[in-house]
């Protein structure tokens, strides 16, 4: 009696040792969640990626302005009164006095700003007399200044840097079909991760394409803009810019003509209509430079618009591929230590 009771606890005891093994494995297997690999599923992220921004490729217009001298002039012009000529107008007298002729003197001031059109200024008397008194030290201060029209944003001619994009895995899961709980489980964390990185990558795919269509609307407005500023409206009203300065320093010099000394103030027109001259010469020579038609501009600034969106794509793929190499990567660390446990190490 002794005998069976006994045998009969010990096969008791070995049943519930069993179970108990099973049970332990079967809580492994069906815990992957908890593991130090799935909590790094958890936590994988992409890479942030940094855009690149499209420069803006645009005309800057060209530009003439007086000198510096020439406002000076004009603005002590209007301070003339009896015994009192400012220094800076007696100088601009005697300057011209010592670089023009009588005769060129005279050919200037017979000329008026109403009459000043690009056929006088082309004139073979007064492009002698501009290049002239271009070339002649005293009388440089009192022209115009040009800045000529530039691109800005252009291309450096290539990149510094490129992208290496890489290359997700096409083992998208590992014995997807599987039904032990352990695989099926490490799968789907896997499944759950990739649908966190494609939702990260769509939002920054969003980012690109929507800083790619603000680059349009850009490139449209300059394009505009640069129409604008090549129009034949434009150098005309540039022209009439110098017109009016010429016309307020000359009526300066009308009411300061009495307190002048004799040949004073045909100096002064004289250097007053040199000065529209070259202003209206450079208007013209802005108008007849061709650097590029804005409609040639605004292509080039939409083929680096294309090239920006398409660099910054491929950053963005890059940095989703490596992470989902690295999500496969532990996801099948996860799968083998499930066979492991299935073998009993």
């Amino acid at each position: 009696m002794k005998t069976r009771t006994l045998r009969l606890l010990t096969l008791l005891l070995l049943f519930t040792f069993f179970l108990y093994e099973c049970k332990d494995k079967e809580a492994d297997s069906l815990e992957p969640a908890n593991t130090e690999l799935s909590n790094q599923l958890d936590k994988l992220e992409m890479a942030p990626t940094t855009l690149e921004e499209t420069p803006d490729i645009k005309l800057v217009p060209g530009k003439v302005e007086p000198s510096a001298k020439t406002v000076e002039l004009n603005n002590s012009l209007s301070t003339v009164t009896q015994g009192n000529v400012p220094a800076s107008v007696s100088k601009a007298a005697e300057e011209v006095s010592t670089s023009l002729t009588d005769a060129e003197v005279k050919a200037l001031n017979q000329i008026t700003p109403a009459q000043a059109t690009k056929t006088v200024v082309n004139s073979d008397q007064v492009r002698s007399i501009l290049n002239k008194a271009t070339g002649d030290v005293k009388l440089q201060a009192y022209l115009s200044l040009l800045t000529a029209a530039k691109v800005d944003g252009l291309p450096d001619g290539g990149r510094t840097s490129g992208v290496t994009e890489g290359t997700a895995s096409n083992n998208a899961a590992v014995e997807a079909g599987n039904t032990d709980d352990c695989i099926a489980r490490a799968n789907e964390k896997f499944e759950k991760t990739r649908e966190r990185l494609d939702d990260s990558k769509a939002k920054d795919l969003d980012r690109i394409n929507d800083a790619y269509n603000k680059d349009l609307e850009r490139i449209q407005r300059n394009l505009e803009k640069c129409t604008g500023e090549n129009s034949a409206a434009h150098f005309e009203a540039l022209r009439q810019v110098g017109i009016k300065i010429a016309n307020d320093a000359l009526a300066a010099l009308e009411k300061a003509k009495p307190f002048l000394r004799p040949g004073q103030y045909e100096y002064l027109k004289a250097l007053i209509n040199v000065q529209l001259l070259d202003y209206l010469a450079k208007v013209n020579e802005l108008e007849a430079a061709k650097i590029g038609t804005c409609t040639e501009i605004a292509a080039i600034a939409k083929a680096r618009a294309e090239e920006t969106k398409n660099s910054n794509t491929a950053r963005v793929e890059a940095n989703y591929n490596e992470a989902i190499v690295k999500a496969i990567e532990l996801r099948d660390k996860m799968i083998q230590n499930c066979h492991n446990q299935g073998s009993g190490k």
